[in-house]
């Protein structure tokens, strides 16, 4: 986190966001401006009352918003116009209850310390006590909201969900949009079918309110979504139910998604000479900082005119829409976070997500019967999947690259493709969602590209080969980056369904999984393995599948030295 604002910097500060702030504050009703915006907010935040910005935003109001303001008002202030830092910690004791306490502990009915057929194949002794002690953490994952949450909403930046969620733990209290859908992956290898199921009405919920699924279950991420892995939820777990009724009541709603994400501004018209296509991007609806990281992105924007200010933040919003905040290819500057331009970009994974998207909903619409609704639909992915190989995909490279608008007050826009050095994981999603055919010679060019990319390191799947810094890059790797490479294969395997049980929990417990952690040895050999069967590969790459079989022989070795030490680090 960033240095904290010095006390003889909080009267300009406050100031400066008064004015730069008057403009683009965020419409809202007043409850939900007692987190989002407003003097009380700027006090609690610029004050640096809590060390973590999101502390003050989780908090649920003791009484309405309007008598909490008043009070606040009522308050004596010092000379640079805050209230004295004791007395606004007195203050908040008075008027709000503690973070988290919105949410209580819920130990789901299906869940089972010992599930029935839970990784079968995995008999080693010290392998399967791990898998088994990862299993167990659904118990303090999950949780429900209370019942203030759904009688008075009002007083909660909390939103009501009807059903269990899991959460990711930590600082991190609610429901998550595209980590859900790993989780979900997780709940069911556990035998977690209807918990599963709660986990998608909650998202479905969500979507049906606002139109959208929002980034997470608070009221400050209303303004954006995450990458839209919706559909594939609903199909893991009608997969697993076959309940007719549960995707009728989705299919609609799956159609109002696409239709947020194939409308204005968030869709653009990219003009070239040999026709238009239409692709999307991310774009928040937030020009302040966001409330859960607001310190740091006024602290970012510090220096900058009014107008450059609220285009940061803007951008800071759009990228963590994405999922991925914060990584390099967002910005124009790879090392420098104010050069972020997220909604000058057209990213080759949302455009894939959105195919895959567009294809799920087609074989819904067949299962339901709908001809005329699954024929639209391919119709859509067959233009997109047209868009992204003509705009997005290199033939030398043997990637899909991003593409950079040139000028975004333009309509129709022209874009670039974001050409450079850098190699990133989102480069090869759209070999994941099924744009280069199987055994194609695009396909084996997108895959040889992928091993001599650097991507692949001892311990798993760098997310990008630059280190910047910041968590979406070298050396980090992140779990649904490690499952969508492992899901290129069609092959099901015992070790793959092992590393989505590891996915999903180390999602949810939002871990950073470390390049030299020897545990990822069994994701790097999934990856080298069943990519040379499906694609037949070159022999360099089978060397590379006898190197990581190495690497999975140490991890046998040291696994049961160090399974109860990963356990409780995690």
């Amino acid at each position: 986190m960033p240095a904290r604002l010095g006390m003889g910097k909080i009267c300009s500060a406050f100031i400066l966001m008064a004015t730069s702030l008057a403009t683009a504050q965020p419409s809202s009703n007043d409850s939900n401006t007692i987190w989002t915006s407003g003097p009380l907010q700027q006090a609690v935040e610029l004050m640096a009352v809590f060390n973590d910005s999101k502390t003050f935003v989780d908090l649920p109001l003791l009484y309405d918003a309007a008598t909490v303001n008043a009070s606040f008002n009522a308050l004596p202030k010092q000379s640079n116009g805050f209230p004295a830092n004791q007395t606004l910690q007195e203050f908040l004791a008075a008027n709000f209850g503690t973070a988290g306490s919105d949410f209580e502990a819920a130990v789901p009915d299906d869940f089972s310390s010992e599930p029935d057929n839970f990784l079968p194949n995995v008999t080693e002794p010290a392998i399967r006590q791990w898998a088994l002690a990862v299993n167990d953490l659904w118990q303090d994952l999950c949780r429900e909201v209370n019942e203030s949450v759904l009688t008075r909403p009002q007083l909660h930046s909390l939103l009501p969900l009807p059903g269990i969620t899991a959460v990711p733990g930590d600082r991190f209290r609610e429901l998550y949009y595209w980590d859900s859908y790993w989780v979900i992956k997780g709940l069911l290898v556990s035998g977690m079918t209807e918990t599963a199921t709660s986990e998608v009405r909650n998202l479905l919920s969500l979507l049906e309110t606002y139109g959208h699924v929002p980034n997470g279950a608070r009221v400050y991420y209303i303004n954006r979504s995450q990458p839209p892995m919706l559909s594939n939820m609903v199909l893991a777990v009608y997969e697993a139910t076959q309940d007719d009724d549960f995707l009728a009541y989705a299919l609609p709603l799956l159609v109002s998604e696409h239709q947020y994400w194939t409308s204005s501004p968030k869709q653009v018209t990219v003009a070239t000479a040999s026709g238009s296509y239409n692709l999307s991007r991310y774009y928040a609806d937030w020009f302040v900082p966001r409330p859960e990281s607001y310190l740091e992105d006024y602290t970012s924007a510090q220096g900058m005119p009014a107008d450059q200010q609220k285009s940061l933040w803007h951008d800071l919003a759009s990228g963590a829409e994405s999922g991925m905040d914060y990584s390099s290819r967002w910005f124009s500057d790879p090392s420098n976070i104010t050069t972020i331009q997220t909604t000058k970009i057209i990213p080759a994974e949302l455009n894939a997500y959105l195919y895959q998207m567009e294809m799920n909903v087609a074989e819904m619409a067949d299962l339901m019967g709908n001809g005329s609704l699954a024929t639209r639909f391919r119709g859509y992915a067959a233009a997109r999947k047209v868009a992204i190989n003509a705009l997005m995909y290199d033939q030398t490279a043997g990637k899909w690259f991003d593409l950079v608008i040139d000028d975004i007050t333009q309509s129709p826009v022209t874009a670039s493709q974001h050409n450079n050095t850098i190699s990133y994981v989102s480069q090869y999603i759209p070999l994941w969602v099924g744009l280069a055919d199987l055994g194609s010679p695009q396909a084996e060019a997108v895959t040889k590209s992928f091993f001599r990319s650097g991507l692949i390191q001892p311990g798993g799947i760098a997310t990008s080969t630059f280190n910047s810094s910041q968590q979406w890059d070298f050396p980090n790797c992140w779990a649904p980056l490690q499952a969508s490479v492992l899901s290129v294969s069609k092959l099901v395997l015992c070790l793959s369904k092992c590393c989505v049980c590891l996915c999903a929990v180390s999602v949810c417990l939002n871990v950073r999984l470390s390049l030299h952690s020897v545990c990822l040895c069994a994701v790097s050999v999934c990856v080298f393995v069943c990519l040379y069967v499906c694609l037949s590969l070159c022999w360099c790459c089978l060397c590379c599948a006898v190197y990581s079989v190495c690497c999975v022989y140490l991890t046998h070795l040291v696994l049961s030295f160090i399974s109860t030490k990963v356990y409780h680090e995690i």
